[in-house]
This record gives structure tokens, C-alpha cells and sequence, in this order.
């Protein structure tokens, strides 16, 4: 190639070897590719790559910055391109219309190079060919990153929605699912499970008396003290106000029993500081029940909620087990 027709390329030789894209390709070896290209100055905003509208062709951005922006279910995902870097070389690979809209972050200097001189550029020369496939293999790792972080953040939100903000534990939301899949596995298997129904006792005195602050404190001991009365694989709810609920996998009544009056001791024995300074106690009362063939989350917690209520009309501080067909047994309560 003469001189003349040199200086028809629309990139200097300087340019050439100073774009990632052409790193160790000889310039001599692709400059009569060139000649059927064009560089362009294009304004920020303006789309180079629309799925609507798309044109097979190679983008390599000389100067400025390609913002990359595509739509999938979990939102939209942003990339941006540095001078060096091209787009569009999917499309020219397996000539699929693009995902993805590339425009001008800024104003920017461009080289477009039409789909098949690109296709006969990489088939002409093997650098050219390993330098695409380790652009596109950063590219993966880095989306691979993002859909990671992406699928982090989905799970750390889906947990923030089902744990109550005050007390840390688990809600309504997540009761419904666990709860649920507790329920097929004990039935489908016979084994046992418990549930528990506790409520703290005149709870409303402590709002009255102290302020909705001090109920809140109240509420987060509450919770910490059953969280350490209670075993790693019982499942506490905050069940709404001041209302709590435990699924007891693999416990008898026995058992339930004693984990019953543990916590109810121990909730009994606990101080309180509240934001003023002051100390007070609480107590809980806690109705429990077994299932039974056939129960659902519903029916069994609802037979926990009526020995709540039984121990609450009996005198609170107080557990009681529901035995089924309207029999309560109160247990009396031990003394340390």
C-alpha cells in the first residue's frame, strides 16, 4: 500500500497501535480492511446500538466514553466502554440482533466498521481473533460479577422482607412459607412438632406507663431472651404486636413442657432497662399444642392461641397445654 493510499485510513498507524483492540496485529495486515471504514464525532445521547433498529456492525470507540444499558427482569443493568473497547461484536459473531443499547455517555469519536469487514478482519488475523476473546472473556467475568452481586442483593432484600425490623426475628411473611413447609414434612414423615403461642402480660400498661419506647426495648429483650431459651432449629415469629409464635420441630409434648416453662422462667427472671433509666420485669404467658394427623399452620397454631388464652384468663405468668376436644392442663409454675 502507497503512500496516498495511507493517508485515506480513517485511523493514523499511531491510533492502530494504541487501541487494546489491535494490540500485537500488524498494521500493515488489516489496513486495506480499514479503507471501507469511517470515523464519526458523535453527540452525547445519540444511540449506536438499538435492538429496535439494529445494524450489524463493529463500534471501536477512539475517544470518550459508550454508556451500555440493557433491560432484563430484575432491572436495568449500566456498563460503559473505554476508548480501546469496542460493541456490536456480538452481533457480528452470531448475527443475533443486539440486547443491549449502546449510546454516547459523552461526546465521543468512533470508528464503524461494517459487519463483514469485521468478519474478514478476524478470520485475517489471529492476534485480532485473541484480542475479541479476551475483551468478551473480561466481559463475562464482570457480568458474572454483577449478576452475583444482583443476585445477593435479591436475596438480601427478600430476607430484610421477611425478618421484623425491631426484634430481628423472623415475620408473618416467612411464618406462612416455613411454617408451611415445616407442616408437609412433619405430616408426610409423622413426625412430631409443637407449636407455641406466647403473649407478653399486660403489655399495654408498660405503653401507658413508660412510653412506646419503652415497649419497644421491652419487646427487642422479649425476643432475645427466647432466641436463647430455645434451640438452633426451633423456629421463632414475631406474630404481630406483642404476640410471638415457635414451630418446635421433632418435640413432644414432654418436651414442650419443659421448653414452655423455661422460657416462661426465664422471661420471669430477665430485667429490663428501658431509655429512662428505669428497670423493669415482665411475664408471658405461652399456650402450646402438638399436631395431630392432617393439621395445617393454621389449625394448629390456632390451637396454641386457645391455650394462650386459657393461661391468660387463668392468672398469666402461666403455660398451658392444649389436649385437645376443649381440655386445657395449666402447668404450675416452678420456682428456681
Amino acid at each position: 500500500m502507497n503512500h496516498d493510499e495511507l493517508e485515506t485510513l480513517p485511523i493514523s498507524r499511531n491510533t492502530f497501535y494504541s487501541l487494546d483492540i489491535f494490540n500485537n496485529v500488524q498494521f500493515e495486515k488489516l489496513a486495506g480492511f480499514l479503507l471501507g471504514c469511517k470515523t464519526e464525532i458523535i453527540e452525547p445521547g445519540t444511540k449506536l446500538i438499538d435492538p429496535e433498529n439494529p445494524i450489524q456492525r463493529l463500534i471501536i470507540l477512539l475517544e470518550g466514553e459508550l454508556e451500555v444499558k440493557v433491560e432484563a427482569q430484575g432491572g436495568e443493568y449500566t456498563d460503559f466502554i473505554k476508548p480501546g473497547h469496542c460493541a456490536g461484536e456480538m452481533s457480528i459473531f452470531d448475527n443475533i440482533a443486539p440486547s443491549a443499547t449502546v449510546s454516547a455517555k459523552v461526546t465521543s469519536k468512533v470508528l464503524f466498521v461494517p459487519g463483514e469487514v469485521a468478519s474478514a478482519m478476524i478470520r485475517s488475523s489471529h492476534h485480532l481473533c485473541l484480542n475479541f476473546l479476551q475483551i468478551l472473556s473480561q466481559r463475562l467475568r464482570n457480568n458474572n460479577k454483577i449478576v452475583c452481586e444482583e443476585q445477593y442483593h435479591i436475596r438480601r432484600m427478600e430476607e430484610y422482607a421477611m425478618v421484623d425490623p425491631m426484634t430481628g426475628l423472623h415475620n408473618r411473611r416467612w411464618l406462612e412459607e416455613m411454617y408451611t413447609r415445616e407442616m408437609v414434612r412433619s405430616n408426610k414423615g409423622n413426625f412430631t412438632l409443637t407449636a407455641f403461642m406466647l403473649d407478653i402480660d399486660h403489655f399495654k400498661n408498660v405503653n401507658d406507663t413508660y412510653g412506646h419506647l419503652a415497649g419497644d426495648q421491652v419487646l427487642i429483650s422479649v425476643a432475645q431472651t427466647l432466641i436463647r431459651s430455645l434451640r438452633p432449629s426451633d423456629m421463632p415469629v414475631r406474630y404481630g404486636g406483642e404476640e410471638f409464635t415457635v414451630f418446635l420441630p421433632g418435640t413432644s409434648t414432654k418436651n414442650a413442657k419443659i421448653i414452655a416453662e423455661r422460657i416462661r422462667r426465664d422471661m420471669e427472671n430477665m430485667s429490663i432497662s428501658l431509655p429512662d433509666g428505669n428497670i423493669i420485669q415482665v411475664t408471658v404467658s405461652i399456650g402450646f399444642a402438638e399436631r395431630v394427623d392432617e393439621d395445617t399452620v393454621a389449625s394448629l397454631i390456632d390451637r396454641a392461641d386457645k391455650a394462650l388464652y386459657h393461661a391468660k384468663q387463668n392468672g398469666r405468668n402461666r403455660v398451658c397445654h392444649n389436649l385437645g376436644n376443649g381440655k386445657m392442663q395449666l402447668m404450675e409454675p416452678s420456682v428456681e
